[in-house]
């Protein structure tokens, strides 16, 4: 029934006018977050603490309500990528990186020759920007093979017209190192929140959380270079695709395995903050990314915030993910180490 729908949406999506088919999807995005209390919380929690407020502040719910309204405008310029072709999406990139561009930062990061692990989190057009980089050199997605069998080839299909291969998730590692040892690149959404004590701890907008190493551990093995990266919209949703990247982090193993881990981690979500803290009415984050504990910490003196800590060691974690289409994006799995964009 779904597979039906989505493609009734997706023929439907090319027939609309692109701002009447943005302004019904947010409408009906802003609709649900209404409607989902618990997912409506939720994303209330995560836009205070990234404002450094409190959740009764009005700044922070109405930055949340505007990011459920700018996910729908994302689900359906989605639905009508099959409408369009690669080069008609390239036409309306602006590389916003200052010179030489987020291109020759990814040629930079290959020439050692050990691959490149393009990194993001699920935030304004993502997808635009693996299509971005495919155009450029070849590109594998780590993606995880939908359960409906007509749903999957539809998605990957959609993939590999547009210039992309895809990486199924469920295989062992061994099939991204096999790529990063031919120079290759992939790329990955690593923004998937875990329990305390189940991922490696690190320090976000201030605050404790903790995260999948899986991918750091996969960097360190490789010796792969790694590069935030991103796609945006401007605040009229125009037809312009914003594209950035940076900086590029070298992974340094020493002895210390697991503070590697939780280092390089550490590194890359320093770089995708400063990225979600420009424009985060575009992070489509609608599970709890902070512990309650931390989330609801109150100032102390001095504007300094008080967190509780934990000092559990990081877990060895191998890749795994959640579904990769972002019409199930709100309500995200608990399936592994690595999130696949």
């Amino acid at each position: 029934m779904v597979y039906y729908l989505i493609r009734f949406a997706s023929w439907l999506a090319g027939k609309v006018p692109r701002r009447a088919r943005l302004t019904i999807a947010g409408g009906t995005t802003i609709l649900i977050y209404y409607g989902w209390v618990s997912k409506r919380r939720v994303t209330i929690e995560n836009m205070a603490h990234i404002l450094g407020t409190t959740t009764s502040d009005p700044r922070a719910r109405r930055l949340a309500r505007v990011s459920w309204r700018n996910f729908g405008r994302y689900v359906s310029d989605f639905i009508y990528l099959p409408n369009t072709t690669r080069d008609a999406i390239i036409s309306r990139l602006q590389d916003t990186t200052p010179p030489p561009g987020s291109y020759a930062l990814v040629d930079k990061a290959r020439e050692a020759g050990k691959g490149v692990i393009l990194v993001s989190t699920h935030f304004g057009a993502y997808d635009v920007a693996a299509i971005a980089v495919a155009n450029h050199c070849p590109l594998h997605l780590i993606v995880e093979t939908i359960k409906d069998p007509r749903m999957d080839h539809m998605w990957q299909q959609q993939r590999n017209d547009l210039g992309m291969e895809v990486l199924r998730i469920e295989k062992t590692p061994r099939q991204i190192l096999r790529v990063l040892q031919e120079n290759g690149v992939v790329a990955v959404a690593v923004d998937r929140p875990v329990s305390p004590g189940e991922g490696v701890p690190i320090t976000f907008f201030g605050r404790q959380c903790w995260v999948p190493g899986g991918i750091a551990q996969i960097a360190l093995k490789s010796g792969a270079a790694i590069l935030p990266g991103y796609c945006i919209y401007d605040e009229d949703y125009s037809t312009t695709y914003y594209l950035g990247a940076g900086p590029i982090i070298s992974p340094e193993p020493t002895r210390d395995r697991k503070g590697d881990v939780v280092r390089l981690m550490q590194r890359m979500f320093d770089a995708l903050e400063v990225q979600i803290r420009a424009r985060p009415d575009q992070w489509a984050m609608f599970r709890r990314f902070w512990p309650l504990a931390t989330t609801t910490a109150m100032p102390a003196t001095g504007g300094e915030t008080m967190q509780e800590t934990d000092t559990t060691e990081p877990q060895e974690l191998s890749p795994g993910g959640q579904p990769d289409t972002p019409v199930a994006s709100g309500q995200q799995q608990d399936t592994g180490g690595v999130r696949p964009l």
